[in-house]
């Protein structure tokens, strides 16, 4: 009878290719680890130090999840550094170019503002970014955090996220691109935000939620970031911000508008806002002495002539009044309310 030399070339047949697999998963395994050592030695030939403990890779075989002991980069040349305890790293053998990463349960950060050393440390309950990788470039970021603690060597406290969201796509551009194409596109979302002691004044410590969504149009040269922002800006590049939401203790601010930089790299801003609160703020603002009484009077009679009385009771709500930064000075409506300094990036 035939059926038994076909069950054993069918048999024969799976078995060759689950060796194959089996050969291209290790395979593929341990070039990871090879092109993890070669762009170590890569960035220790440029100047930079990279060091870790150990890589192992494990998953088999489904998957390849990737994980580095005690990772760290010296890049004090350029300005930063970075250390943790460890990170972690999953895709699937068939697909290279998604890439979800773990943090492990501390991060720190070094950055340096001129000759001041500033470090920064952060934690994650729970979470993950994935990256979409095209030619060698980042082309879509997905970020999903919760119980996020971040610390810096100036506070004594720590700062709370509940949640921690960004979404970010940088479409591929063909060419040069120009000031009206869109090179990246962002969506930013914090959640059950809780500030240090003594930050939140009279507004309270707690920020109920801050949502960004902004879109940045033309591209960005290479470069030390200082000179790429004023070519940025030189050649006509704005962030055109789609939609800013903001609820912390009685203030509420919905806003729309573009932002650039003046040639003394200052905001530059031409926006709309509905605002909720002002009053509040203004009587915080009494109560900390970072305004002047009379100042603040001034503010409020005249946010008191632009906002609308709402029909059910309720705070005095501005409805579309301009929000605008020229000459290094932040206008709401005919009112200025505070001085803007040059941007350090």
């Amino acid at each position: 009878m035939a059926i038994l030399p076909l069950a054993t070339g069918v048999l024969g047949g799976i078995a060759i290719a689950v060796a194959g697999y089996t050969g291209y998963w290790y395979i593929a395994a341990g070039q990871i680890e090879s092109r993890i050592d070669a762009w170590a030695s890569e960035q220790n030939a440029a100047g930079h130090t990279v060091t870790y403990h150990a890589t192992r890779v494990r998953g088999f075989p489904l998957a390849l999840n990737v994980s580095i002991d005690a990772p760290a980069m010296d890049a004090s040349a350029a300005g930063w550094a970075f250390e943790a305890d460890s990170l972690h790293a999953n895709l699937t053998p068939w697909n290279f170019d998604e890439i979800t990463l773990v943090p492990g349960q501390h991060t720190t950060i070094r950055t340096r503002d001129g000759q001041i050393w500033e470090e920064f440390g952060f934690g994650v309950g729970a979470g993950f970014a994935r990256l979409s990788i095209d030619d060698d470039r980042i082309q879509a970021l997905h970020v999903d955090f919760t119980d996020v603690a971040i610390d810096a060597t100036w506070v004594d406290d720590v700062t709370r996220i509940a949640r921690f969201q960004l979404n970010g796509l940088a479409p591929k551009i063909d060419g040069a691109g120009g000031v009206d194409t869109e090179v990246l596109r962002a969506a930013l979302s914090m959640q059950g935000i809780r500030l240090p002691d003594g930050f939140g004044e009279e507004m309270g410590e707690q920020v109920e939620y801050i949502e960004v969504d902004a879109s940045l149009f033309g591209t960005l040269p290479d470069g030390d970031t200082q000179t790429a922002a004023a070519l940025w800006r030189d050649a006509g590049g704005v962030l055109e911000v789609n939609d800013l939401q903001v609820r912390w203790g009685p203030l509420g601010v919905e806003s729309t508008g573009t932002l650039t930089l003046d040639q003394a790299m200052r905001p530059l801003a031409a926006m709309t806002a509905d605002i909720i609160g002002y009053g509040d703020i203004i009587d915080a603002l009494i109560m900390s002495n970072a305004i002047p009484l009379g100042d603040a009077f001034l503010a409020k009679v005249a946010f008191n002539m632009l906002a609308d009385e709402p029909e059910g009771g309720g705070p005095r709500a501005l409805r579309g009044v301009p929000v605008t930064a020229q000459n290094g000075d932040l206008f709401v409506g005919p009112v200025e309310v505070a001085k803007l300094s040059p941007i350090s990036f």
